[in-house]
């Protein structure tokens, strides 16, 4: 008999993670997963593992990074009991969503947005209620509040800013998601430190129904080693911890985590040529009139195709630059993603969709 009549049917109908691309290589141009182009300096890379040696390798780590939650509280100056910390921010969304959704749990989420907050709703045989983005891919904060009160919503999720189209919402905004709904809202700002906006860090006092959720894997150049965390009141934190795997931040991602928040200086540097180097590749495209390039609060840049998205996307992959096809996003037909990398790197991107047009 056939194992799969054990398999949730939630799961079945569900496909497994893929990136479409190259295994990592010297030649390849990864522009494709929104990631830092800047490795860690060597030095620090060398005083970290000198430290990794003085760990006992066989024992558990805490249950909870304890040095880390510290660091962000000393850093944020906010409760150590309000802080999560885990294996990426992929982990705590799997996390948050177990503690509050199960069988017809309304869950509201703005489209498109990251894919991966509507599988977890489906794996837990929740309901997704998806409102569409402004035809200019802002966010529909009307529509929004509307569905949260007419679904009676237990959790809004608001990517801001958002990915894919790199858009965001304004605190205005969300706060009044947070006064005229009773939902749990998730504000997600794994890019916010590239944003222009500011964070709605300062409204977690405020209300207890908040959660914000961030990442080391972007501005802080820490995608290889898996560490994310979250803000919330501490009831709320309280919580969302008992569903939690124990002992997922091992010792090595945090000590580079912790050293990495007293680099502040180092993070901040390259996050301005990130944003000054997307700004430049963003005038660049613009002047490339058989794509329509998107405005974006983000490391990476959207861009529509006017004819075969996917023919760009096969031709750059087959000169070793890598970007990301998005468009099976709703409302991204014929789109692209690009994330910024290094000064050579953007140009020999823009230099191969440039060929490609004169070619075609």
């Amino acid at each position: 008999m056939s194992f799969i009549h054990h398999i949730k049917e939630s799961v079945q109908q569900l496909e497994a993670y893929n990136v479409k691309g190259k295994p990592l290589s010297p030649d390849l141009i990864k522009l494709n997963q929104n990631e830092n182009p800047f490795d860690l300096p060597e030095e620090l890379k060398r005083e970290l593992t000198e430290e990794f040696f003085s760990f006992h390798w066989n024992r558990y780590p805490e249950v909870l990074p304890a040095e880390f939650i510290h660091a962000l509280a000393d850093s944020f100056r906010f409760p150590a009991e309000g802080i999560l910390a885990a294996n990426g921010s992929n982990e705590l969304m799997y996390t948050i969503l177990m503690a509050i959704v199960g069988r017809g749990t309304n869950v509201v989420i703005p489209s498109p947005t990251f894919f991966l907050y509507e599988k977890i709703v489906h794996i837990l045989e929740g309901t997704v209620v998806a409102v569409p983005m402004n035809s200019d891919l802002s966010f529909n904060t009307e529509a929004i509040i509307l569905s949260a009160k007419k679904s009676r919503a237990s959790l809004v999720i608001l990517n801001s800013p958002n990915s894919p189209t790199g858009q965001s919402m304004t605190i205005r905004d969300v706060e009044r998601v947070l006064q005229e709904t009773d939902a749990i809202v998730l504000v997600d700002e794994a890019y916010i430190e590239f944003s222009d906006h500011p964070s709605v860090f300062s409204l977690l006092q405020k209300y207890d129904r908040l959660i914000l959720l961030r990442t080391f894997s972007k501005a802080f150049s820490l995608a290889g080693l898996r560490i994310g965390y979250l803000f919330a009141q501490p009831a709320l934190c309280a919580e969302i911890m008992k569903p939690k795997i124990p002992f997922t931040v091992n010792n090595f991602s945090q000590a580079a985590a912790v050293k990495l928040l007293q680099r502040q200086e180092l993070v901040n540097e390259r996050i301005t040529r990130i944003k000054q180097a997307k700004n430049i590749l963003y005038e660049r495209m613009k002047q490339i009139s058989e794509i329509t390039v998107f405005h974006s609060d983000t490391n990476f840049l959207i861009f529509k195709v006017k004819k075969n998205a996917q023919t760009l996307f096969e031709k750059l992959l087959a000169e070793n630059v890598l970007i990301r096809d998005v468009s099976s996003y709703p409302m991204l037909n014929n789109t692209l993603r690009v994330n910024s990398g290094t000064k050579a790197e953007n140009e020999a991107f823009i230099s191969a969709v440039q060929n490609f047009f004169i070619e075609k």
